[in-house]
């Protein structure tokens, strides 16, 4: 079936972050991360911020928003491996957030797509 949006009178937006870093990224620098993203993007945080161990796959980890919410993975790849999915209702900046996961976890690569809905 060809993608159409359904709910053309609703605020969607989504933005893929993945990036390398020197070291893997674990549970407790996830949700520090997720707290601090809500503040920047101007998000109620209503859950969370939850990460969990995925034992040999790496780590994973997520926030819920009042206005939908980010999840976080990292895996233990030959230069660890980063990536953030967010996806909200309410419009916020790609920029603040793309400029704020490479400051905050130091990466060595960063690439970002914001997907169209």
């Amino acid at each position: 079936m060809v993608w159409k949006n359904l709910a053309p009178k609703l605020t969607r937006q989504r933005l893929v972050i993945e990036a390398t870093t020197k070291s893997i990224v674990r549970p407790k620098e996830m949700k520090i991360f997720l707290l601090e993203l809500a503040y920047l993007c101007k998000m109620q945080v209503i859950s969370g911020p939850f990460a969990y161990n995925a034992h040999e796959c790496g780590y994973g980890g997520w926030v819920h928003w009042k206005t939908s919410g980010a999840h976080i993975y990292s895996y233990p790849t030959n230069k660890p491996l980063l990536t953030i999915d967010i996806y909200t209702c309410k419009p916020f900046d790609p920029q603040i957030a793309t400029k704020f996961t490479r400051e905050f976890f130091e990466t060595i690569e960063l690439v970002y797509k914001e997907v169209e809905i």
